[in-house]
């Protein structure tokens, strides 16, 4: 499937190589002309310090730093105007925004009047609660920006509901991904981890579930960022080590170490299944998530192609009997793996979805 002379323009934060970046090389991959704006750039001083040599100044910090917790001032003024510049410039046929925190609805409002299709994809939840009393301008300017939209993909379906609600209805299922060249099994690999969760720390009793299995004699690994926060870190840390994050190739020989890789979802976004539901099998190793119906009923068959947790009693039964009867481990890895094939999750198969969409947003002008 390949739509001739079609102009594509991602637009996003650009941190990480797993959001934007991956639409955008599997868009080249199927050889459309690409395009990017990356709106990180703007803000060197905050909140990519990480990424950006500083000078050190705590003012500028501070300045950047209050411009994008609130979404107002000149670099975000900056953002929008040469993102309009850019579209001018290129004349994209689709614009895709990941995740469009920054962009003004006007903004959106005049890139259609170029003649372009604006299409919007977010895989957090931008009616969550939770949301809302941590960061409560985070959503403002792109809620405001929902009825400008053409499409907007919800990573999530309950978010669909949420969109209607609000009397939106361009609005379809995307779910998340996993990308070939870098979530891939790797032969023989040995397996040094009996138990694995890699995944950031949230205060949703994940840390409490990890302890659990320690406390019972379970030796599990632990990789991930903001661990530092939890009430159990010093004792994870004597327990475990150093806990670190992991990216890329380091993330994906990890899983393949590991016989059983674990899957927590997030309290924050509501989530009921999360990228690792097929970045895991995607390495053949046997998934154990937290129980969702919509993991057990639409990608993951409970005991067959992946098995599921409610509770941490539960886990450590099923961690102790999987780790007994290490052929099943194997079977299920081999299982979700297949049906990960059969199912269509790779990063392409999202691209095509989308462009199904365009084609028809465009008959339809």
């Amino acid at each position: 499937m390949t739509y001739a002379n079609i102009k594509v323009l991602i637009v996003a934060d650009w941190y990480g190589e797993i959001y934007a970046q991956a639409f955008y090389d599997s868009f080249k991959s199927l050889n459309y002309e690409t395009y990017r704006f990356p709106w990180k750039e703007y803000f060197h001083h905050y909140q990519y310090a990480s990424t950006y040599a500083t000078d050190g100044n705590r003012l500028k910090a501070l300045y950047y730093r209050l411009q994008n917790n609130f979404l107002i001032g000149p670099a975000i003024r900056k953002i929008n105007c040469d993102l309009l510049k850019k579209c001018e410039h290129i004349r994209p046929d689709l614009t895709l925004i990941y995740r469009g925190t920054h962009i003004y609805p006007d903004t959106i409002k005049k890139m259609k009047s170029l003649g372009c299709k604006v299409f919007g994809y977010n895989n957090d939840d931008p009616f969550s609660n939770n949301y809302r009393l941590i960061y409560f301008r985070l959503w403002s300017l792109y809620r405001r920006s929902i009825p400008h939209y053409d499409w907007i993909f919800s990573y999530r379906q309950a978010n669909i509901e949420d969109y209607k609600a609000m009397g939106y209805h361009n609005v379809s299922l995307l779910r998340s991904y996993y990308i070939k060249e870098k979530n891939y099994p790797i032969p023989n690999a040995t397996k040094k981890y009996g138990v694995i969760f890699i995944g950031h720390f949230e205060d949703d009793t994940r840390d409490e579930t990890v302890k659990y299995l320690l406390d019972n004699g379970i030796n599990i690994k632990l990789f991930g960022t903001l661990w530092d926060k939890s009430k159990f870190y010093d004792y994870f840390r004597g327990k475990i080590g150093e806990i670190k994050p992991l990216y890329g190739d380091d993330y994906n020989h990890a899983i393949n170490q590991a016989k059983i890789a674990l899957v927590f979802l997030s309290k924050l976004n509501n989530d009921t299944y999360t990228r690792r539901c097929f970045e895991i099998p995607a390495t053949k190793t046997m998934m154990l998530a937290e129980y969702s119906e919509d993991q057990a009923e639409n990608l993951f068959q409970e005991g067959k192609e992946a098995e599921y947790f409610r509770n941490k009693e539960d886990l450590l039964k099923k961690v102790t009997f999987y780790l007994n009867n290490e052929e099943k481990i194997v079977n299920i890895g081999n299982a979700g793996f297949k049906r990960l094939q059969e199912n269509s999750h790779e990063v392409s198969d999202k691209v095509k979805e989308i462009l199904k969409v365009f084609q028809i947003r465009k008959c339809l002008k």
